[in-house]
């Protein structure tokens, strides 16, 4: 399980969560609603060791693992992986040696240009990347689509067991939207946990939620379980 207990964080001495406690389970999905500055972004960033955000006082683990006291990279190796609101550009590092690297890094093997070359063609087929793309600064020109579908590619090859969603429907138009929440769907399986961060129900279509929580001012104020995230859902699209 990852473990979130009374978590109080800093943004150049702004306090942006005021002693937050949450737990996500393996294989069950959550979701965190709020309104735009509520803490939800400062959460996801604090998670996975954004530098700017200082956490001042709690705990966050995994299965007994301090992540407080790990490095993004650590931290990623536990599992855990953050699908940006803003997805960045990097100029200088091509597509395909990105995720070469992240993958070699990931599984702690060597894999060859050639090696991976056949690991990776088959995923880009299956998500529509055209494999053009693996030779190109990575997201530099990418589509908010596309940049979304870079991004379910690196959790094919990661296999995260904790997927942070935040905000993934940011800069997308209606119809990239339903492309992207369809694959994540397909992602969707006991052996992961996607905690999906936003202020809109429309991804719920997609990725049914076992727990809701609603954060306010750096503090959760409401919190449901299994049936009343059902409730929500089936009142929400008429099913």
């Amino acid at each position: 399980m990852l473990h979130v207990k009374n978590l109080v964080v800093q943004v150049e001495e702004k306090q942006v969560l005021n002693g937050v406690s949450m737990t996500f389970e393996q294989g069950k999905n959550y979701c965190i609603l709020g309104k735009n500055g509520s803490g939800k972004s400062s959460l996801a960033m604090t998670l996975m060791w954004h530098p700017s955000y200082e956490a001042t006082k709690g705990t966050v683990s995994l299965d007994d693992e301090d992540l407080l006291e790990m490095e993004p990279d650590e931290r990623a190796k536990l599992w855990i992986f953050l699908a940006f609101q803003s997805i960045p550009e990097v100029k200088g590092v091509k597509l395909f040696e990105f995720l070469r690297t992240i993958y070699n890094s990931r599984w702690e093997k060597k894999e060859s240009f050639v090696s991976f070359k056949r690991i990776i063609l088959p995923h880009l087929e299956e998500l529509g990347i055209d494999k053009e793309f693996l030779w190109r600064d990575l997201n530099v020109g990418f589509s908010g689509g596309e940049r979304r579908k870079i991004e379910i590619l690196q959790v094919k090859i990661l296999e995260p067991k904790y997927i942070i969603l935040d905000e993934v429907d940011s800069g997308l138009d209606v119809d990239a939207f339903r492309s992207v929440a369809g694959l994540l769907k397909e992602l969707d399986s006991p052996e992961n946990s996607f905690i999906i961060i936003t202020h809109y129900f429309t991804i719920l279509e997609y990725l049914k939620v076992d727990e809701v929580m609603v954060l306010q001012d750096g503090l959760i104020v409401q919190q449901w379980g299994k049936e009343i995230a059902d409730t929500i859902q089936e009142n929400w699209f008429g099913e």
